[in-house]
């Protein structure tokens, strides 16, 4: 987590800084200072561990503390098979479970076994206001009796039920009025001046905690203001982009990759603009700092061009290695910036599985979907473009709508504008309601938006109750 979110230009936050999350007395309190990219990153590493743990307790699999570059376990690199040998090396002490086209074989775990679990990942806009809501305490049948503002009873901040022993207090950590973060000495509302313990409030029907208030919360959605007009009907979400393995000529999943991946366009804007932004006002750079963003930017041209000639993407990536490497080892002041630039443009890392987008040729014949990126459809695409089929006065007729880094934008929503939701111990109780939304780039953090991880429920939603 970025510890240096909690800095604000007018404020004494470095307490904050220094020991939110570090000092004991914070264990059981919300993560803050996390990007969307990291919250997604950090489900992605849980499912691995989770997955690790459960082959490990069955015997299934060597517990391995020195995992590093490709030999990493992922739960994708243990199902996929390269010939008849799975991408994981480390077995335990059972052969596995009994092979029945053959006596004396044994095969590996298949997610058909049901032993593995599903992915943990962020929920949907959807999913996450259902289940902020809670409305399940509200139904009789199939009537909904009461409806609800918050995610509790009543239309009111405060407990308002006579037989609680908690009457009348605050139902979660939010601002009520300006510099009312707590109330006044003697008289506390909420007991949190900025995020307090995770068990502080009742969870609501669901069994979920603070579904308002305490932190805003990051959900998959790429934002759009018109999401709920937009959408499907059922399991609606914004945000597809649809891939698949790659297979080597055996038709099996290609090997892992053994290097860092890097988006290289995605590079070159960066180091286009950190130049910008250094040359802004004047203020330049030193003679060896303007040597290092020179030799980076050339290596990176480099890469460039090995791509566009079509030579093997591992000796594409081994230029890219060599300058990870030439940053590393430099003493000039901006090398941390470049390595933190750099290394935000990864998109996959040794052990990760090899996957590429679906094509438009392969899917001729499908009616639901044809092409991958499915962010931008009907609103932002090319048929939807402000300067759609355009020429004149020089702009690019390729533009896009939400393209807010052209010359001709008008706008801050894009393909990276995430939806975070729940309210905040920073903000007001209209944004404790579960249909308020607001976005925030995707690579971006902040002090008052953390995250939770869901499971995909895999079989019926709930026990049938019927004859």
């Amino acid at each position: 987590p970025d510890t240096l979110a909690w800095r604000e230009k007018l404020a004494y936050n470095e307490p904050l800084v220094k020991y939110y999350l570090r000092h004991p007395a914070y264990r059981d309190y919300p993560v803050v200072g996390v990007s969307w990219r990291q919250a997604t990153e950090f489900c992605k590493w849980r499912t691995d561990r989770v997955n690790e743990g459960i082959l490990i307790r069955e015997g299934l699999l060597l517990e391995n503390i020195d995992q590093i570059d490709d030999d990493h376990f992922t739960t994708e690199s243990y199902l996929n098979k390269l010939g008849d040998e799975s991408q994981y090396y480390h077995f335990g002490d059972k052969k596995g479970v009994k092979n029945y086209t053959d006596k004396d074989d044994y095969r590996f775990i298949r997610l058909e076994d049901g032993l593995l679990l599903p992915d943990y990942r962020l929920p949907t806009e959807a999913e996450w206001e259902y289940a902020a809501l809670g409305l399940i305490g509200n139904s009789y049948g199939e009537l909904i009796e009461e409806r609800r503002t918050y995610p509790w009873d009543g239309h009111y901040v405060r407990n308002p039920d006579d037989r609680s022993r908690n009457m009348g207090d605050i139902n979660a950590n939010f601002v009520r009025g300006r510099g009312d973060f707590m109330g006044v000495a003697g008289g506390l509302n909420d007991f949190g001046d900025i995020t307090v313990d995770v068990h502080n409030y009742a969870p609501n029907d669901y069994g979920l905690f603070n579904m308002a208030g305490n932190v805003n919360e990051w959900v998959m959605d790429v934002y759009r203001p018109f999401s709920s007009l937009d959408n499907e009907e059922f399991r609606p979400f914004r945000g597809n982009n649809y891939q698949t393995k790659v297979l080597n000529a055996e038709g099996n999943p290609d090997e892992k990759y053994e290097y860092v991946l890097y988006d290289l366009n995605r590079t070159e804007n960066f180091l286009s603009a950190y130049r910008a932004e250094k040359a802004e006002g004047g203020r330049g750079i030193g003679d060896e700092d303007e040597n290092l963003l020179e030799n980076v930017e050339k290596a990176v041209q480099e890469a460039k061009d090995k791509r566009e000639n079509n030579q093997d993407e591992e000796s594409v990536m081994t230029v890219m290695m060599d300058v990870m490497l030439m940053i590393v080892e430099s003493n000039a002041l901006i090398a941390a910036d470049l390595r933190k630039g750099l290394s935000e443009n990864i998109i996959a890392v040794p052990g990760d599985m090899k996957y590429r987008d679906v094509t438009l040729e392969e899917n001729l014949g499908r009616s639901n979907y044809r092409v991958a990126d499915n962010i931008d459809y009907k609103d932002g695409d090319m048929n939807s473009s402000i300067v759609y089929n355009q020429e004149d006065e020089g702009k690019n007729n390729n533009s896009r709508m939400y393209d807010y880094e052209s010359d001709y934008a008008s706008s801050l929503v894009n393909n990276e504008s995430r939806v975070y939701k729940g309210g905040s111990w920073n903000d007001r109780a209209y944004w404790l309601v579960p249909g308020t939304r607001r976005f925030l780039d995707e690579r971006k953090s902040s002090s008052t938006v953390g995250f939770r991880c869901a499971m995909t429920r895999v079989g019926a939603p709930v026990p049938f109750q019927g004859q």
